[in-house]
């Protein structure tokens, strides 16, 4: 025969099999879900943290490069007016070290400069080179060509880097 089952009797094994259940579902919670979840705000803390360096260092290294490109423009200016002041001394070592020293950083630049400062940046090269030409050939005959250069590099200074 079968025995009946009190609803009493039902009642207890549900509410035992409840408990277990909750439990059960403390434990996963307090085992797994919590640490996991403060790992993952760690995680995201430290992301944040992460990010704000990268910004930090990106911020750093566009002024790094931003000096580094107006030393070489003022680099290049000083030798051409220090070649320009050795002319009108006649002083052709100087002017020609002076001019020497203007081309080299001129060739600094190519890699700092955008796409749209090439083309004069190439016009300064050719122009750089032929005064070093006049200063063979006559070392007054290199002024204008020195003076057109100090023009360039200062209109080149001003639009890369404009006074406030």
């Amino acid at each position: 025969m079968i025995k009946k089952i009190s609803v009493r009797s039902a009642l207890r094994w549900v509410l035992v099999a409840l408990i277990a259940f909750g439990l059960g579902a403390l434990l996963i919670a307090f085992t797994l879900f919590f640490p996991t979840r403060q790992k993952l705000d760690k995680a995201s803390t430290d992301l944040v943290h992460a990010n704000a360096t990268i910004t930090a260092n990106v911020t750093l290294q566009n002024n790094l490069d931003s000096a580094t490109l107006h030393m070489y423009v003022l680099k290049a200016l000083s030798g051409v007016r220090a070649a320009s002041l050795a002319v009108a001394a006649d002083d052709y070592a100087g002017a020609r070290l002076s001019l020497i020293q203007a081309s080299n950083a001129l060739d600094a630049l190519p890699g700092l400069l955008g796409t749209d400062q090439k083309d004069v940046l190439t016009d300064m090269q050719k122009s750089a080179a032929q005064a070093l030409t006049d200063l063979k050939t006559d070392l007054k005959s290199a002024q204008p060509e020195l003076d057109q250069l100090m023009k360039n590099f200062v209109k080149l200074e001003d639009n890369l880097f404009p006074n406030p």
